[in-house]
């Protein structure tokens, strides 16, 4: 029986840093492709989310995950992924959130059109200026 020759680490990573320049058209065409709302939205699949909820809940995992990875792997990852892209990404999803909030805003607007004048009393103010804007805003969203 011959000796097993294993991939290292190195040349698995070569491997994969030699496949980069492909892997976003493989992506776009796999995703293209794919169904991901159809099997996710299934009986089984809610069953099978809520008992994984539950499990995850019963052992505590979010904040034992939340301590092991610790401030300094989310600072490193913000400023490394994040920072570098968070303006385009902005930029890219501008029309989006044009679209999804104008509806809100008009809503805040006419609630804010309609509000009865300024008095002296800051409660009154909440009660009669702010929270009608802020119900327009709720009422908004959900629609």
């Amino acid at each position: 029986m011959g000796t097993k020759v294993h991939k290292t680490i190195a040349e698995a990573r070569k491997h994969l840093e030699e496949a980069i320049p492909n892997i976003p058209a493989r992506y776009k065409a796999s995703t293209a492709r794919a169904d991901w709302e159809t099997p996710s939205t299934t009986e089984e699949s809610e069953a099978n989310y809520r008992a994984g909820l539950s499990e995850s809940m019963a052992e505590d995992r979010r904040r034992i995950r939340i301590h092991a990875a610790g401030n300094a792997k989310f600072k490193s990852a913000c400023e490394l992924k994040g920072a570098p892209v968070i303006g385009e990404r902005i930029r890219q999803s501008l029309a989006i959130y044009e679209r999804n909030f104008a509806p809100v805003m008009s809503a805040m607007i006419a609630a804010a059109d309609a509000a009865p004048a300024k008095t002296r009393d800051p409660m009154a103010n909440i009660d009669q200026r702010l929270k009608p804007v802020v119900r327009a805003a709720i009422l908004a969203k959900t629609r």
